[in-house]
């Protein structure tokens, strides 16, 4: 066999193992994975606890017209869930509701001359609210605000040295609000809420006296829910 031949020989199988490797590297190589991207859709509830204040205007219907303001403060919490759904392009949908012990009340005194002469109260012992709400997903955050039907128990008092009355109305109003959720986990999810309610007001009687009792909150939230 001449020299040409030989190396013409070797060179064609170094040719060959080194397509052959490079073929087995190939087959060896698994593709990438792709990262999981976080879905808002879905159910899920939670719980909450958060600080209101509440502004009760208390009213005399008869012909003097005179009214206060009482301004209360205190904590609230419950429960809330809901339904997300995921239109697309990073816009959620979603309905949710809520309800929620809170411990708003507030009492004043009047007198006349250094004397009593009746004292009033105003309080929300509890609230819910049934809402729409509408968010924009970035990743694992969703800025997004809400608003829908509320309802609470306003309970108002009234006392002077003769006598005392109580009157305690479920009323509906409405609500609205903004917040954002935070995915911590795949199931995880924390959140931080403002919400303004307007309860209306409620009209009554303490005998001859013609009363009304009109109810605003304004209140801050946190809570964490379950995603489902």
């Amino acid at each position: 066999m001449s020299f040409k031949k030989i190396i013409s020989a070797s060179v064609f199988a170094i040719m060959v193992s080194s397509t052959a490797h490079a073929a087995d590297a190939i087959v060896s190589q698994e593709p990438a994975q792709m990262a999981s991207v976080f879905s808002w859709g879905g159910a899920y509830l939670g719980g909450e606890i958060g600080w209101g204040w509440a502004n009760s205007k208390i009213s005399d219907r008869n012909s003097n017209g005179s009214s206060d303001t009482l301004k209360s403060n205190g904590f609230l919490g419950g429960v809330y869930a809901g339904y997300n759904f995921d239109m697309g392009n990073n816009v959620i949908l979603g309905v949710e509701a809520n309800f929620d012990y809170s411990d708003l009340k507030k009492s004043r005194d009047y007198g006349f001359q250094n004397t009593l002469a009746y004292t009033t109260k105003s309080q929300l012992e509890w609230s819910g609210a049934l809402r729409a709400r509408a968010g924009y997903a970035i990743d694992r955050f969703m800025p997004y605000i809400a608003g829908g039907l509320a309802f609470g128990d306003v309970k108002t008092n009234y006392a002077d040295s003769a006598r005392e009355f109580s009157n305690s109305q479920t009323k509906t109003g409405w609500t609205i609000g903004a917040g954002v959720d935070y995915a911590a986990t795949d199931n995880l999810i924390l959140r931080l809420e403002y919400r303004y309610t307007d309860f209306g007001h409620n009209n009554f009687d303490f005998g001859n006296i013609a009363m009304r009792n009109s109810v605003k909150t304004n209140d801050v939230r946190i809570g964490v829910a379950y995603k489902f």
